[in-house]
This record gives C-alpha cells, structure tokens and sequence, in this order.
C-alpha cells in the first residue's frame, strides 16, 4: 500500500531545523556553553526517538491494513468454497427431488429381495439391499435403482453402492448403467469426505475411477459434465492441483451451458489455474 504521508520525512527536516533554529538563537545570545549544548542535544535525541517511533507506528499501521486486505483475499476465496459446494449440494438435491418425483409416476411394482444388511426382524424382509444371482431375473431394475437411490439420500451409502453394482451387473447394458456408475462415483466422494488419511484418498481414487470410466464409456451421458466436475474435485481434494485445472478447463471448453460451469470457474480461480 502507498502511504500519503509527506510529514512523515520532512519530520527529518524539522528536527534538523530545529536544531539549526537552536544553534543560531544560542549563539546570538551567547549562550554556548557546554551544558546548554548538552541540553539541546538531549531535546534533539528526544524528538529523533519520537520521530522514530511514529514511523514504526507508521509502518506497523500499514501491515496492519495489508494483513487485513490478504485475510479479507482468504475469507473471500472461503466463501466461495462454501458456496460452491452449496450449490452443488443444492443441485443434487433438486435432482434427488426429481428422481424421487419421477418414482412416484411410473407406480413400479414392489420387487422384495433379501438385505445384505442385518435382518430388520424375524420373518420380516427388506425391499433394499444387493441381489443374488438366484433371483437376479425377477428384479425389476427400476425398482432397485429407486431402492438403491433411497440408500443414498439416508446416507447408506456402502448399501447403495452395492445395489447399484448389481444393476451394472445385471443391467448393464440398459439405460439405468451410466446412472448407476454415476452415483457410484458419488457414493465414493461422500464417504471420502467423511474418512480421513489414507481411507479418504482410497475413497477418492475410488469415486475417480467410477466417474473416469463413465466419461470414456457413455460419453453421450448427461451425467459426463457433472462427472468431469467431480473429478476435479477429488484431484483437488488429493493436492493434485494441476489435474484439478485440467478437468474444470475440459468442463468449461466442451459444455459451456452446463450448471456446473459456476463452481467450475470459481474453484479454477481459487486453485489460480494458469
């Protein structure tokens, strides 16, 4: 910061002057013997040490306001974190709305299968849970995307993991493929941002490998631009910042219109991809 401050070397100037002023009053009156001297030097050395210490005053005021610009840099670059995955917390809320939505219209009937969790209770059966290859024919694969996507939204997600293996498993080749590897790779992310050390970027290359492999093999998805978002979050998230750029730089070149293309942007300005 430049400091508009010319009193602060002419304050040299005038201790100098005052001197001078001293000098020339003393003299023409005669009054030069060695105490007066001594005292005149000692107001000298007073005013000096005072001048001394404005400046530091000085100079401590201005890395003050520079401490506060950098910090006020910081909260900002924050703050946009924050939004950023508000937004996309908002984004796949609003799709889980539409999901559950588009549930309740098609009225699909009850499949039952057996939970690879604990059994809710004797004799009793749960409608969530991974597929043996016994009854694999009689799921009813929309069924068991919904149950798998509830998982999700209660937060099982090893339990939705599992049953969206089975629909690429089983369905492999129907629409329902490239969602169920999405969500997938989501699962992953999620449960990454709640492990830490080595589990977390287990979990991270985990969700990668999910959202790279959609990318490369349902290309025509509209899950890729959401995919190569995540991506660059996980390599962000991983301290690898120079694949972090590459993936928000691949989203905002090939789909320009997609919702992510904001959080994209923000996140490539706070990572000061070049």
């Amino acid at each position: 910061m430049k400091s508009n401050r010319p009193w602060a070397p002419s304050g040299r100037r005038t201790i100098g002057g005052l001197a001078l002023v001293l000098l020339s009053v003393m003299a023409a009156s005669g009054c030069t013997s060695r105490a007066a001297m001594q005292r005149m030097q000692e107001q000298i050395d007073y005013l000096e040490a005072s001048q001394r210490r404005v400046e530091r005053d000085i100079i401590r005021m201005d890395s003050l306001v520079t401490g506060a610009a950098d910090e006020s840099r910081r909260t900002r670059a924050e703050v946009a974190t924050t939004l950023d995955d508000l937004r996309e917390d908002s984004r796949i809320t609003r799709e889980s709305i539409d999901e559950l939505r588009r549930a309740i219209d098609r009225h699909p009937p009850q499949i039952v299968y057996r939970s690879t969790e604990p059994s809710p209770g004797e004799g009793e059966e749960s409608t969530t849970g991974s597929a043996s290859p016994s009854d694999a024919a009689d799921i009813n694969p929309s069924q068991l995307y919904e149950n798998a996507f509830l998982d999700v939204r209660k937060g099982n997600y090893e339990l939705a993991i599992a049953q969206f293996r089975d629909i690429l498993q089983y369905f492999g080749d129907t629409e329902y493929a490239p969602n169920a590897r999405y969500w997938i790779g989501e699962c992953w992310y999620s449960l990454a941002g709640t492990a830490s050390g080595g589990t977390a970027e287990g979990y991270y290359d985990s969700s990668i490998v999910e959202f790279e492999y959609l990318i490369a093999n349902h290309s025509e998805s509209d899950r890729v631009p959401t995919s190569l978002y995540k991506l660059g979050r996980c390599y962000e998230e991983l301290g690898r910042t120079r694949r972090a750029c590459n993936y928000y730089d691949r989203l905002i070149n090939e789909f320009p219109k997609a919702l992510e293309i904001p959080p994209a942007k923000s996140r490539r300005d706070a990572l000061d991809c070049r």
